[in-house]
């Protein structure tokens, strides 16, 4: 199973920050920047556009785009010419959920909200706390969906990797593995404790 660290912050310099501190770590391939608008959710971080990225592109980067659909298209724009290559946004914001490769599942919805875009995604990402804030314990539900998930994907032959994002502990990866994830992420202060 992957781990990738996870960036959600307010401050330009606190993200190039914590970028340099996962590059040194040398354990990661992958970084997620979660980029919030303050309408999608109650909380508002730096845009994609703040984020220069060329020091670090040794590693692949996620945008989790957890905004407004008015704002969604500035952003994934942003997210594109920065050099993110997985854009991921939360079925909940989109009315055309089949334009994107990346859906992430709130923990209010059911994995039935995106069953039917399963074939073309090549990421899912299932939420285990509310979007827009760190420091959360993940919601029970989260393994019931993500073996789901798993489940779909075995049985139409799909290629879509599962991704648990928010709430993940150490002790949760083994299980987190034998329930079909592919992924978590992880907040970056939290992870370099490991």
């Amino acid at each position: 199973m992957e781990i990738i660290p996870a960036i959600l912050t307010s401050e330009a310099y606190e993200a190039k920050k914590m970028l340099q501190e996962v590059k040194n770590d040398g354990r990661f391939g992958r970084v997620q920047m979660d980029f919030v608008d303050g309408e999608y959710s109650n909380n508002l971080t730096i845009k994609p556009e703040d984020v220069d990225l060329t020091p670090f592109l040794e590693m692949e980067f996620d945008a989790h785009l957890m905004v407004a659909e008015k704002n969604l298209l500035k952003y994934k724009l942003q997210a594109v010419k920065v050099g993110f290559d997985r854009i991921i946004v939360q079925v909940e914001s989109i009315s055309r959920p089949e334009e994107f490769y990346g859906l992430a599942l709130d923990i209010h919805s059911p994995v039935l909200a995106i069953e039917k875009y399963l074939p073309r995604l090549n990421v899912v990402v299932v939420m285990g706390v509310e979007p827009g804030f760190g420091g959360q314990n993940m919601s029970d539900k989260v393994f019931e969906k993500v073996r789901r998930l798993s489940y779909l994907r075995n049985l139409g032959d799909l290629r879509y990797k599962v991704c648990v994002d928010g709430g993940v502990e150490k002790e949760m990866l083994e299980e987190l593995e034998k329930a079909g994830a592919d992924e978590v992420a992880v907040g970056v202060k939290r992870l370099l404790e490991w």
